[in-house]
């Protein structure tokens, strides 16, 4: 059974986790948004949005991956050991 305290770190992760994918898209969806331009207009920063996607996308991985470490419930910390 959760405690009151497990459950808001389980929210609380839930809530950060979606919070850093919806940075990711916002950003991906610019990319995108360049590299189709030429069919409607000026492909001007396709690269460097397509590369700040990727590095915004690596950076929320791992930020996700340690929040989920983190903020892991007692039981899956003690079967992981």
């Amino acid at each position: 059974m959760m405690t009151v305290f497990e459950e808001i770190k389980k929210q609380t992760l839930t809530l950060m986790t979606a919070a850093l994918a919806f940075v990711a898209a916002l950003i991906w969806k610019d990319a995108i948004s360049a590299w189709l331009a030429p069919l409607y207009g000026s492909a001007e920063g396709a690269s460097s949005l397509t590369i700040a996607a990727l590095v915004v996308t690596v950076v929320v991985v791992i930020v996700t991956i340690v929040l989920a470490k983190l903020l892991a419930p007692k039981e899956a910390k003690e079967a992981s050991k």
